[in-house]
């Protein structure tokens, strides 16, 4: 499946039952993308930094402070600006990236249209080299029976062994 017209952006899926549940399974996986070099954005509802902050010392995992240092934005309180800006730089450098949404099934969906938008509106579209992944992650217990539904709209889903392959389930 193609995102956006773009071969070189994957569109991932999350479910999650409790913020503590989502940051627990999404900072390994962070920590190994760090690893690789790539850029890292949030955009969450609820979950902050200072919670992340939180989480990371009681759990057993390399790159802590690359972890802190990536860009962590809770949309209700940073603006769409701001959130646009770090992510076009990104682009711009030629960087991979990795985008993260959280929060409720409308608010993820807004947010996801934003980037979407974002990216097509790229100006330099024909010098687009950054391997983009969107990674949309849901409450479970709110999406409920959607979840299948969800999951056909993605190229892949992450768990807490990774990414999968929808042709893989």
């Amino acid at each position: 499946m193609e995102y956006v017209g773009q071969q070189n952006i994957k569109k991932l899926c999350n479910f999650y039952v409790s913020d503590l549940h989502l940051s627990v399974m999404l900072l390994p996986y962070l920590s190994r993308q760090i690893n690789e070099d790539v850029e890292i954005t949030t955009i969450f509802e609820k979950i902050e930094k200072e919670n992340i902050g939180e989480i990371l010392d009681k759990l057993n995992i390399k790159n802590k402070e690359k972890i802190l240092n990536i860009n962590w934005f809770n949309s209700n309180k940073d603006a769409n600006e701001k959130i646009n800006n770090a992510i076009k730089k990104d682009i711009k450098e030629n960087k991979d990236l990795i985008i993260i949404i959280g929060g409720n099934k409308n608010y993820v969906a807004e947010n996801h249209k934003n980037i979407t938008k974002l990216i097509n509106d790229f100006e330099d579209t024909k010098k687009f080299n950054s391997a983009v992944k969107i990674i949309d992650c849901y409450n479970a217990d709110e999406v409920g029976i959607d979840m299948r539904s969800i999951v056909r709209e993605h190229d892949g889903l992450l768990n807490t062994s990774g990414e999968i392959n929808i042709c893989d389930l």
